[in-house]
């Protein structure tokens, strides 16, 4: 491992599973703890349209349980033993900030890799004073250092992490659940409450902007009219999502599930955890998404607000319909276009689009805003003119709006 003042280089090891991908690797506990942040559990009033057969009568928010003060101090002293070890894996999600927000590629706080060739990896952490990183699981661990003497040497005993680096923030709570279902008794509301997997327990107009979400980012990979039909990653379960005989999509189209999350997220809301919190807040209990408002700039916030879920979801797939045709299709093979730096800037597209316009059936339907993307049709035939990076992103979205005659 490298340290230096634009951040850390590290070996990784990576793991392909079916949820999505991580890299294992080892850091020193003081430097973890300074570019890491959990969100202890709160303990909220369970909404009265919950199911009958929820028990336990409260729901848990965040992906970890309240700091228990003992417990922190029986781990500091067993680290101060000589038979101290932690074999188990510190998990994180990098690329969100404590607010929920992505950190997208064009953001210097962005956790990246970079393959040697040989099989190996170097992970790059490119700031020791930005907490970049959510602990899924193992809060205990890393926080009980900070119950040692300041010079104690044990603070910077070397830890193995696990991070995963494209995992949207409710799949956070969904990984943190399905490890502690098998160690010890957790609320079931863990697994079917937290952020995006309640959809099955919970009327549609209790949906937080993250729950709906991924909902249409699910919908639309699993979807075969979708434009976007199996063309999004992680799929969770995605063995009993697809089958072989299913078709695949016919253009090169993959774009990681947290881009297309974030992208919906900027459609409805400023503040996704925010919204959460009131929407189930107790005081709001017979009002769902009726407890939120409108917000200037943030284009679909009034259908969301208005349940009006599927409204949302036509559009998207009308407007992703109408790139597939005037901007995909004319690409040249492995354009970046159609990779996560081009979806991300289509996103941003659509936004302008979505602020420019009222929101109509006329004015966002396949075929009108196929036609509205026809200048766009031949910026990148030979596919090579664009970079992965958030340099990338820029002159991408420069050039779709500059073609658009919006730039």
């Amino acid at each position: 491992m490298t340290t230096h003042t634009d951040g850390i280089n590290t070996f990784a090891i990576r793991v392909n599973q079916p949820l999505g991908t991580f890299y294992a690797f080892t850091l020193g506990a003081n430097v973890l703890d300074q570019i890491t942040y959990s969100q202890p559990a709160e303990v909220m009033a369970r909404l009265e349209q919950e199911s009958d057969d929820s028990k336990g009568g409260y729901s848990i928010f965040g992906t970890q349980r309240g700091e228990n003060k003992k417990r922190l101090e029986e781990i500091a002293s067993f680290i101060r033993t000589t038979e101290a070890t932690f074999p188990n894996a510190i998990i994180l999600a990098a690329n969100y900030d404590p607010d929920g927000g992505y950190i997208g590629e064009e953001d210097a706080r962005r956790w990246s890799v970079k393959g040697g060739g040989d099989g190996s990896w170097r992970l790059h952490i490119p700031s020791l004073s930005e907490r970049s990183a959510s602990i899924i699981d193992g809060q205990h661990r890393l926080h009980a250092f900070n119950k040692l003497p300041l010079d104690a040497p044990e603070r910077s005993m070397e830890l193995l992490c696990v991070v995963f680096l494209e995992l949207p923030t409710p799949y956070h709570a969904y990984v943190f659940a399905t490890i502690n279902f098998n160690q010890k008794k957790v609320d079931r509301s863990l697994a079917y409450e937290l952020f995006g997997f309640d959809v099955d327990e919970k009327p549609a107009r209790f949906w937080s902007p993250e729950t709906l979400a991924v909902y249409l980012t699910r919908l639309m990979n699993t979807e075969k009219e979708s434009p976007l039909y199996r063309s999004i990653f992680p799929a969770a379960d995605s063995d009993k999502l697809f089958s072989d005989a299913d078709e695949q999509p016919d253009l090169d189209v993959r774009v990681s599930m947290a881009t297309v999350v974030d992208g919906i997220l900027r459609l409805i809301s400023k503040n996704p955890k925010e919204d959460r919190n009131l929407v189930r807040r107790p005081e709001n209990k017979g009002l769902g998404r009726d407890a939120l408002t409108p917000i200037k700039g943030v284009p679909l916030r009034a259908l969301y607000v208005q349940n009006n879920d599927k409204a949302i979801y036509d559009l998207l797939c009308n407007y992703f319909l109408a790139v597939r045709s005037a901007v995909w299709a004319t690409a040249g093979k492995g354009s970046y276009l159609r990779k996560t730096v081009g979806v991300q800037a289509l996103f941003d597209v659509l936004k302008e689009l979505l602020c420019d316009s009222p929101i109509t059936a006329s004015n966002f339907s396949a075929i009108t805003l196929s036609a509205s993307l026809q200048p766009c049709s031949n910026l990148d035939p030979n596919g090579d003119k664009y970079q992965a990076s958030g340099i990338g992103r820029s002159e991408i979205r420069r050039d779709l709006l500059r073609a658009l005659g919006k730039a």
